[in-house]
């Protein structure tokens, strides 16, 4: 029983982490290098959680509409190379982090603005997260003998992503391939679930 559960942990924590690893290299140190000390990263943070329980709730939607499908598999994994490509030519990137940017800067991020910006981060997070459901339904497709495990799976891989954006995002920034290497992540993804292991 422990196996099983330990199996579709790993499976929620892999698949996360590699959904995010986009948003972890490209938009996510963006943000969370501007929103000031640790207090507003935390603030931040805490909005990005809040918004993957939504997400999380939009993929098992996503995932009960995609059992009624033939060719699961090959749909989701069709439409994550679909992401990659979006990813490569910075479709999802562009004007607005400028714009978050100068936002962000302009706001006081005194304590008593704590909860404005976990609300600010909860909107970004659920932007910059909704192209993720589509990859977390893929955990949820088929007989899952403990979704609770995924779940949990999920969200330390979140915890995780939290803590490198916290501690790591100003070098986060500098590196050179991060679109190459969200794309190599997200390509990865899809054969993974293409051929089933996932």
């Amino acid at each position: 029983m422990f196996s099983i559960f330990f199996q579709q942990f790993i499976a929620g924590f892999f698949v996360k982490a590699l959904a995010s690893f986009d948003d972890t290299l490209t938009r996510v140190p963006l943000i969370a290098e501007i929103t000031g000390g640790k207090l507003g990263k935390i603030a931040f943070s805490i909005g990005t959680l809040l918004a993957l329980t939504v997400v999380l709730l939009i993929a098992v939607s996503l995932s009960a509409f995609l059992n009624l499908l033939p060719f699961t598999r090959l749909i989701i994994a069709g439409l994550i190379l679909l992401l990659a490509v979006a990813v490569y030519f910075e479709v999802f990137i562009g004007r607005q982090d400028e714009k978050l940017r100068e936002r962000f800067q302009r706001t006081n991020l005194s304590r008593e603005r704590f909860i404005k910006l976990i609300g600010i981060g909860f909107l970004v997070s659920l932007i910059t997260l909704i192209d993720d459901s589509l990859v977390l339904a893929s955990l949820f497709i088929g007989d899952r003998l403990n979704r609770f495990a995924v779940v949990i799976g999920i969200y330390a891989a979140t915890l995780v992503q939290i803590t490198v954006v916290i501690y790591f995002g100003e070098q986060l920034n500098k590196f050179r391939y991060k679109k190459e290497v969200a794309v190599l992540a997200l390509v990865i993804l899809a054969m993974l679930i293409l051929i089933g292991i996932i």
